[in-house]
């Protein structure tokens, strides 16, 4: 384990409350926007119907619950990952390859 500190990081009590004392707020600065909410997306969306075998439903709600998201968003996020391999052109942000990747598991 490494004990060296990093430089600029308040070593004790006091120099994080000297710090504290330190910071300015700034009331005039505009929040950023948050993003949108569930219920938000879910407004532009078009309902459509597909049958899946009950096991394949029962994994997707698994694998949804796991990333803390609805079975529609994975359905979504795999059908839009699909559509996107048609495009090889098409570029990706890094964020989303990033997500993607790391949510593979890992392989013998």
């Amino acid at each position: 384990m490494n004990n060296e500190h990093e430089p600029g990081f308040p070593r004790s009590a006091a120099e994080a409350g000297q710090f504290l004392d330190e910071l300015a707020f700034d009331d005039t600065v505009q929040m950023p926007p948050l993003p949108p909410a569930a219920d938000e997306i879910e407004r532009g969306m078009v309902t459509t119907s597909l049958k899946l075998p009950q096991a394949m439903r029962e994994r997707i709600r698994e694998v949804a619950a796991a990333h803390c998201i609805t079975p529609s968003m994975l359905i979504r996020q795999y059908i839009e990952l699909g559509l996107s391999s048609e495009q090889p052109e098409r570029m990706i942000p890094l964020s989303d390859a990033i997500r993607v990747l790391s949510s593979l598991r890992p392989t013998a």
